[in-house]
């Protein structure tokens, strides 16, 4: 156990370092605690989720928020915080963010629109791959993981503020 240097708002780990979200940057740590360095402060606006792929990439959901009115995307950075792309993503809410090994794609789950939640797949590059939409009364996606197997679980928050787990 280590103490983090502010408030976060997600994290990852990747090749024996441990990665914490904040709104605005990446806090990277040795998993002894020792503080590393930061990255992300010049692209990163609302930063919302992280993840790292199989070949030393981090993944970081940047959400523009009705109130920013901007584009909401995926920036790629290298493991040692270099930007090396985004890709962007169309009319999402509170966008979560998980990397399947298995396929080596990223998934998105938001809530595309009012009680409907979209669970997308990415090339790790960014190219849209396929999406699929659960109807139902959902207020959010609260979280997006891939099991061992390849399974892909949503974690739903509800309109009445019930939550499940969703494995497709």
């Amino acid at each position: 156990m280590f103490p983090v240097r502010r408030r976060y708002c997600g994290l990852t780990v990747i090749n024996s370092k441990v990665l914490v979200l904040r709104w605005c940057s990446v806090d990277v740590y040795d998993t002894d605690g020792l503080f590393v360095c930061s990255f992300g402060e010049e692209r990163l606006k609302n930063a919302f989720d992280i993840t790292a792929a199989n070949d030393g990439r981090v993944l970081v959901v940047d959400w523009a928020s009705v109130v920013d009115r901007g584009d909401s995307c995926v920036h790629i950075f290298s493991e040692d915080g270099h930007h090396l792309d985004k890709f962007k993503l169309q009319d999402c809410h509170c966008p979560t963010i998980a990397f399947h090994t298995l396929i080596e794609h990223v998934v998105i789950a938001h809530r595309k629109e009012e009680r409907v939640v979209v669970v997308e797949i990415f090339t790790k590059d960014g190219e849209f791959v396929r999406s699929t939409k659960i109807h139902e009364e959902i207020n959010y996606a609260a979280g997006v993981t891939v099991t061992s197997y390849g399974r892909i679980a949503v974690l739903l928050q509800y309109i009445n503020g019930k939550c499940k787990v969703l494995v497709i």
